[in-house]
């Protein structure tokens, strides 16, 4: 008898733990968020005009980015034959996405859903939805049957919003799509992924597949066996493709540099920042707005130097930022003995560890005493 009465004690007495433990679990994690974030609720970016309107606010992007990380992870928990056949086929859901993107079917698509918008008496195409029958004749020349196979992988892996009704349709070339928040980013507009999309699908991917199959028996990088030249040599003579290069660099600006200005300062308000290897002048260029008291030089290849200038005047910036030519693995331009703080961003990690310390080494001949270098790369695992 004092058992069976004991028994909803302890019942309770179990529940009120987990409670408990699951109280303590959720503030810990809300003070994490908020005690690792810099300007707690804003987003990552306090530049005004430019502020990556597709990032949440800081604890939410942080929770974002753990949670990546936990379903990275997850990965491994899965059955091994499981986990070979899905790293195996991976591939696949890029060759859908640069398909789409290659065929310019996003950009088709506003187009076309615009026009359609129009017509019925509306100015919005974001709620607009179109065949791929009419996507294909749009085009010229593409199979309607095979395009809409491919839409419709698209709408599987979130390109692309395709109409719940259309699951019934037996003919494929009846479907109707839409664009999605992130098939709006693989449109042909400045700041957008296309670039990015194309980029990582052929000159790198080329160079991957080389490196494992022919840097493993030369130990020469896998860009040199595709292409027959270092990266930024073989760019400086295909001006189409730098200029593609210098794209998926400002694609990435809103991601990489957004999160980096958070919590960054320069040392003093008046500084002069020197971004080694900065293209364009993208991170300069925000660096400047940020922080108006500042001066600043990007230093690119000399092909690269004509287009970081009109970038940086573009942007009002021309009276404090200048663009001039360095090679990374020779003496730095006298002109940047001036710098207060140089910054490689994602630069090191392109070069194997004799150049990565070349192009220290080159900075730090140049640098006056007391001037600051700031890495911003990516960090192995332990």
């Amino acid at each position: 008898a004092p058992f069976e009465a004991a028994s909803p004690i302890v019942a309770l007495m179990s529940l009120r733990s987990c409670i408990s433990l699951a109280v303590l679990l959720a503030a810990v994690a809300v003070g994490y968020l908020l005690g690792t974030t810099p300007n707690i609720f804003d987003k990552p970016s306090g530049i005004e005009g430019d502020s990556a309107d597709d990032l949440p606010s800081w604890p939410m992007y942080t929770f974002g980015s753990m949670m990546g990380d936990v379903l990275v992870q997850s990965m491994k928990l899965m059955p091994p034959r499981f986990q070979i056949a899905a790293i195996s086929t991976a591939y696949w859901q890029s060759e859908v996405l640069y398909a789409l993107a290659r065929l310019g079917i996003f950009d088709a698509i506003e187009a076309a859903t615009f026009s359609i918008s129009i017509a019925e008496g509306g100015t919005s195409a974001e709620s607009g939805l179109t065949s791929c029958t009419v996507i294909a004749e749009r085009l010229g020349e593409l199979n309607a049957d095979i395009l809409c196979r491919y839409m419709r992988a698209g709408a599987g892996l979130g390109l692309l919003i395709m109409a719940p009704e259309d699951g019934r349709v037996h003919n494929p070339t009846e479907l109707r799509f839409g664009l999605t928040a992130a098939g709006s980013l693989l449109r042909a507009v400045p700041g957008g992924m296309r670039d990015f999309a194309l980029y990582m699908n052929e000159e790198s991917r080329d160079a991957f597949r080389s490196a494992g199959t022919s840097s493993v028996l030369s130990g020469r990088s896998g860009f040199v066996e595709a292409f027959g030249e270092e990266h930024f040599a073989w760019h400086e003579h295909h001006s189409e493709m730098q200029q593609r290069f210098d794209a998926v660099m400002m694609s990435l600006t809103p991601v990489n540099v957004a999160p980096l200005l958070g919590d960054w300062k320069p040392p003093a308000a008046n500084s002069t920042v020197c971004d080694i290897a900065g293209g364009q002048g993208h991170l300069l260029a925000k660096i400047l707005q940020q922080f108006p008291e500042t001066r600043g030089w990007v230093a690119d290849q000399s092909s690269v130097v004509n287009r970081s200038s009109a970038f940086l005047k573009s942007r009002g910036l021309g009276d404090r930022g200048t663009a001039v030519a360095a090679d990374l693995l020779a003496p730095m331009p006298q002109e940047l003995v001036a710098c207060d703080v140089f910054v490689l961003k994602l630069i090191l990690h392109d070069w194997a560890d004799k150049q990565a310390v070349a192009i220290l080494r080159n900075i730090a001949q140049i640098a006056r005493p007391g001037a600051r270098l700031d890495i911003v790369d990516r960090v192995l695992g332990e």
